[in-house]
């Protein structure tokens, strides 16, 4: 293995029931601290209240050695994250994602003296609007997040935030510490997924160790209280878990601190900070040379909806596209702004596969259409007004000025043919497709209402796909 490897720990702080999970914070912090290691922990703004009713400054005082990051402000009470954008649409999901995670975000931060290096998703609960919210927090990053590129890429661009996959983790390893067994599985594992994120496209290993309360407890708090939907009375004392053989922490913490050691071993793996891996992926290179004309070609190579681009989301191209045809000059000044996907469903009159054609002034005025709409809310709208009054899909147009660039190149666009043709292809990213389905898949299980529909969650998280892109590694 010649590439190095970056690797960042992460743990999950959020049971308010237990004290000995207070204890479990310390014993985890500390452990990593005498081995030099820095990880990320995500605190709930439930387990900060708790941690100051209970008197617990030192909590606080052994996360300084160690990144700090938020995870929701009550976690698995209802209603969750998941359950309070049920019915909502993108951009009152936005700000009501805000408003109630805001109070939350701020504790921990006030408590910790730190700024938050991130934001960690509760288990399956998530919605699009939560990392598009994330700015609006001062949160930089989303952790656990159901995105993905569709080409590895972790981090990687979604709604706006940096975003890691939940599907690259590697964890909770807490699952595998307390057994002899398959701890030493892990351990012979070690080389092989440190080189197989040398080969991926970032470089990045994330591993998930778990929560600090497990540590300790042999079950988790919030699915004795809080599962399929149940809501203990506000004051109501919540059921404690089984604690853990003080032994069987023991060997937990010992297996911890030998896995860090393997990780250290392994040439060409660092261990690093989750604060730092953001810092320097926040660093976008400026393009070098004429990233619109390299844009171009690349995703014109392509028959679908480029998504692996380290310079544009499809959404930023599709808008540069048309500022092209337009006059402007998107070579200049890097890409555009951030554009998010259509916030209604997108429509198109042209049946599956077929085609239409537009002369000149047709797509000047698709163009300006677009822009326009960009401009107002920041979003792809959901259908163009084509030819004859047809509804095409904004997918249709991105096509065809992709077709019409191949062939020509960029002046193309600036000097546009007399007749342009518009292919119907499919109006969404094919991974939006992978990510609506790995989420609605997961979502069913305990940590919600048994009734949860979140068919409008799915939509969404369809439609921004077209903000995907990797980052600058």
């Amino acid at each position: 293995m010649s590439r190095s490897v970056r690797v960042f720990l992460t743990f999950d702080v959020e049971d308010p029931v237990t004290a000995r999970s207070d204890d479990a914070v310390v014993r985890v912090a500390g452990l990593l601290r005498e081995r030099g290691a820095r990880a990320a922990f995500f605190v709930t703004g439930d387990k900060a209240r708790a941690l100051v009713r209970r008197g617990r400054p030192d909590v606080f005082e052994a996360l300084r050695a160690h990144d700090v990051g938020y995870h929701t402000n009550h976690h698995s009470t209802h209603p969750t994250v998941a359950e309070y954008l049920e019915r909502r649409d993108w951009a009152d999901g936005v700000a009501e994602v805000v408003a109630r995670e805001r109070s939350g975000a701020e504790l921990v931060r006030e408590l910790t003296g730190r700024r938050l290096c991130g934001f960690a998703g509760p288990g399956t609960s998530w919605g699009p609007q939560l990392p598009a919210a994330l700015a609006a927090l001062d949160i930089p990053a989303h952790l656990h997040s159901f995105s993905r590129t569709g080409g590895g890429h972790n981090p990687h661009w979604y709604a706006g935030a940096l975003c890691f996959a939940r599907s690259e983790a590697v964890g909770p390893v807490e699952d595998v510490l307390p057994d002899p067994a398959r701890f030493a599985e892990l351990l012979a594992r070690v080389p092989e997924l440190v080189d197989r994120a040398a080969g991926s496209a970032d470089g990045v290993l994330h591993l998930y160790i778990g929560h600090p309360t497990m540590f300790v407890n042999r079950e988790f708090w919030d699915g004795l209280n809080y599962a399929a939907g149940r809501n203990p009375a506000p004051g109501a004392p919540l059921a404690e878990p089984a604690a853990r053989a003080a032994e069987e922490t023991r060997t937990m913490l010992d297996n911890l601190g030998r896995l860090v050691d393997a990780v250290r071993a392994r040439p060409g793996a660092e261990i690093v900070g989750f604060g730092d891996l953001v810092e320097e992926r926040l660093r976008t290179p400026a393009p070098r040379g004429d990233w619109f004309a390299a844009e171009l070609r690349a995703a014109a190579a392509e028959p679908g909806i480029r998504t692996t681009s380290r310079t544009a989301s499809p959404a930023q191209l599709l808008h540069a596209m048309c500022g092209a045809v337009l006059g402007r000059d998107p070579g200049s000044g890097g890409p555009p702004g951030e554009v998010h996907g259509p916030v209604a469903r997108p429509a198109d009159g042209i049946p599956a596969g077929g085609r239409c054609e537009a002369d000149r002034d047709t797509v000047l005025g698709l163009a300006a259409e677009l822009c326009r709409e960009v401009a107002a809310t920041g979003a792809l709208p959901a259908s163009l007004r084509g030819p004859g009054g047809v509804a095409l899909a904004p997918a249709t147009l991105h096509r065809g000025l992709l077709d019409l660039a191949g062939t020509g190149g960029a002046e193309a666009l600036r000097e546009l043919p007399a007749r342009v043709v518009l292919p119907a292809v499919a109006p969404l990213p094919e991974v939006g497709e992978e990510m609506a389905e790995h989420f609605t898949r997961r979502v069913g299980r305990w940590m919600h209402r048994p009734d949860l529909d979140v068919t409008e969650i799915a939509r969404l998280t369809r439609a921004q796909s077209w903000t995907l892109r990797a980052t600058a590694a």
